[in-house]
């Protein structure tokens, strides 16, 4: 790495290549690539912007309300909902790998290894259950809960119109 700078990553806390481009976004800012040519997203690594994003694609707001609500009801407060998730319980901050997981003949298959960098792992089941319509007429519906520092449909209605219920929640 003759040459090359390298910046400590603000979340893996490993020293990588770090070398401006040249060019610039259009909100000013400089592009900041590794050895690959990969982007840096302000100071995350490529490496670990990577796996942000693989995890926020992998699992969604219904896997994620259940896991931080699971944590507290353990007693954690959550410091973190993005990847990757804190959380902090006596004074101590720890860190939290989600993995999905499925029962194969009464053994547990975890999709990956934990990280080592994981203090806990939130297991996510999965299982399959063919209903009809009629069998799940009953069943709860989840709705993710409402950001109120984002505008919801109710409020891109013109004026005087009004939303009784969440659009889209007939559709789960």
């Amino acid at each position: 790495m003759e040459g090359l700078k390298t910046r400590t990553c603000g979340y893996c806390f490993a020293e990588r290549v770090w070398n401006w481009t040249g060019q610039k976004m259009k909100d000013g800012s400089k592009v900041y690539t590794d050895e690959n040519g990969h982007r840096w997203a302000g100071r995350r690594c490529p490496i670990c912007e990577k796996s942000r994003v693989a995890a926020a694609v992998r699992h969604d707001s219904f896997d994620r309300e259940m896991i931080f609500q699971q944590l507290m009801e353990k007693g954690f407060q959550i410091k973190s909902k993005t990847h990757p998730v804190t959380v902090e319980k006596d004074g101590q901050t720890l860190q939290v790998g989600i993995r999905r997981a499925r029962t194969v003949d009464g053994s547990i298959l975890i999709e990956s290894p934990a990280d080592a960098r994981d203090d806990i792992v939130a297991l996510v089941f999965e299982s399959v259950r063919l209903c009809t319509p009629e069998q799940i007429k009953g069943v709860n519906v989840f709705v993710p809960p409402v950001d109120p520092s984002r505008p919801t449909p109710s409020t891109l209605l013109p004026t005087g119109g009004s939303v009784t219920h969440r659009i889209g929640a007939e559709s789960f």
